[in-house]
């Protein structure tokens, strides 16, 4: 029986209710969206048609409207009081929003009972179309990489598995076999990524750069690296096209570069990046210790801890809408992370040993203590990696009297 993710219930729920909004499934590649509708249509009486855009010419006007026309003819010859249609990677056409938006509008005037469910896994193009064309017609279902009780439940992965390998279902039963897990990444993930996905959003004109800054930034996951230095390191391309590209990995939610917490935006904007993969996986794929390696090279696995908390946070900033930054003061003194929600703030710190320093954690509760609802030290002597994984972050940026009693053992300030 395959694996549950949470949003099955949720998208039940939802398509159980009368006909008022259609649902929008996104995520990035690989991580179950075609799953998760599988299993919901499995469990269901309604007649459905699934239905892929991939393929689909970009400019292509007509091919959703004679889709949808379709379905509404098959609920006309079997006198069906209701229907769904399923679009997946309805993004691939370029203007997807408008003739949505008609289709769905029509039925409504109509008052036919044709739900409809789209998917998507580049968030971007989704939610431009969303906010241009779709307002009050939709709503969203967020999935992202699957996270550590998922990859456990499911899987049977230890926690150094999934800070290692992160949260690729299909690619579980390949990390026996790194080489060939190696490639199945490359071939399956990140090249449909970095030579369709990205294409869609963005004009690329170097695609052998925009490459080369994916590998860089996943090799230095969870470290501070200037634009100039990596212009320097390709000895390619300028600063503004290297920016442009990292922007580009962000939105499809390869690697998002952080920056330097200020309570001056100005500042904040014009930091020095720390790089941060979305999942480990795309750190290792570049990485030169394998499985075994890293486990049993203390200094190699800090950086993997670090990189992986970082990349559980990265991944849970988009689905529960906090800001993900780092600080760092002028004597070089660190917090490893920062969440950020309104005037709110989180701090966080890695530990990969209790003989690591936290001055700069210390030093960053002095300083912004009135703002802070919660901050902990993440390792030895503080919150276990397990009962990391665990929280439900959205909690930590309530009152600090209020946050939830099995985060207690959370250090007092």
């Amino acid at each position: 029986m395959l694996y549950e993710r949470h949003h099955l219930d949720l998208l039940k729920s939802r398509m159980a209710e009368p006909r008022r909004r259609m649902q929008i499934i996104m995520g990035p590649r690989q991580v179950g969206k075609s799953t998760l509708v599988g299993q919901y249509t499995e469990g269901i009486d309604i007649p459905f048609d699934f239905i892929a855009a991939d393929g689909v010419n970009r400019e292509d006007t007509t091919w959703i409207p004679a889709r949808w026309q379709e379905a509404r003819m098959k609920m006309d010859l079997h006198s069906e009081q209701e229907r769904i249609l399923i679009i997946d990677e309805v993004q691939k056409i370029r203007t997807w929003s408008e003739q949505v938006k008609k289709e769905w509008d029509r039925d409504t005037r109509e008052k036919r009972n044709l739900k409809v469910i789209l998917l998507g896994s580049s968030r971007v193009l989704l939610q431009k179309g969303l906010e241009e064309s779709l307002e009050g017609r939709f709503e969203s279902i967020k999935m992202g990489y699957w996270e550590w009780h998922e990859m456990r439940d499911a899987f049977g992965f230890t926690m150094q598995q999934y800070i290692y390998f992160g949260g690729f279902p299909g690619l579980a039963p390949d990390i026996k076999d790194e080489d060939r897990w190696r490639d199945l990444m490359e071939d399956t993930i990140i090249s449909p990524i970095l030579t369709r996905d990205i294409l869609e959003i963005d004009e690329i004109r170097n695609p052998a750069l925009l490459r080369q800054v994916f590998e860089l930034a996943c090799i230095e996951s969870a470290l501070e690296l200037s634009l100039t230095k990596m212009q320097g390191t390709m000895n390619s391309g300028t600063v503004p096209t290297i920016k442009s590209y990292l922007e580009a990995l962000d939105k499809t939610m390869l690697v998002k570069p952080l920056q330097k917490y200020s309570p001056s935006p100005v500042k904040e904007k014009n930091s020095i990046p720390k790089m941060q993969v979305y999942c480990s996986a795309f750190r290792n794929r570049y990485g030169t210790f394998t499985f075994e390696e890293a486990m049993t090279n203390a200094t190699e696995w800090g950086h993997q801890v670090e990189s992986a908390v970082g990349a559980h946070l990265a991944n849970r900033s988009l689905l529960d809408g906090f800001e993900l930054l780092y600080w760092r003061n002028d004597k070089k003194k660190e917090c490893d992370y920062i969440l950020k929600k309104g005037q709110a703030l989180v701090a966080i710190e890695v530990k990969s040993s209790s003989a690591d320093n936290t001055d700069g954690f210390e030093k960053f509760k002095e300083l912004y203590a009135e703002h802070i609802t919660s901050a902990f030290i993440v390792g030895p002597e503080g919150l276990p990696l397990e009962d990391f994984f665990s929280i439900d972050l959205k909690t930590l940026f309530r009152k600090r009297q209020e946050i939830q009693p099995h985060i207690a053992v959370i250090p007092n300030f």
